[in-house]
């Protein structure tokens, strides 16, 4: 079971990956199809919580049209992977130019 978990890992931390340079190419469409249906997110501006895939893409839409150049990252990522779920946190740090 080991070698699944950090198959599972490996495939998680992609994922966020791929979210990230989502961001950074400003692509709500690929971003659509990388966030869960019923994503929960938290953020900066108000409303602080977002839920469900058009509420989250409707607050980057907004940072999108505010920023001409945006970076995005994700540190201290840390995983706990179980046999049927899997939960992780981090810091996501947005910066950019306008």
């Amino acid at each position: 079971m080991r070698t699944q978990r950090v198959v599972n890992e490996v495939e998680i931390r992609q994922q966020i990956d791929n979210i990230v340079e989502g961001i950074r190419a400003k692509d709500l469409e690929v971003l659509r199809r990388l966030y869960a249906t019923d994503i929960v997110s938290f953020d900066v501006e108000p409303p602080l919580q977002h839920v469900g895939t058009e509420a989250k893409l409707k607050n980057w839409a907004a940072a999108f049209l505010f920023f001409h150049d945006v970076t995005y990252e994700v540190r201290d990522l840390a995983l706990i992977v179980g046999d049927d779920v899997a939960f992780g946190h981090g810091f996501g740090r947005l910066s950019g130019t306008h």
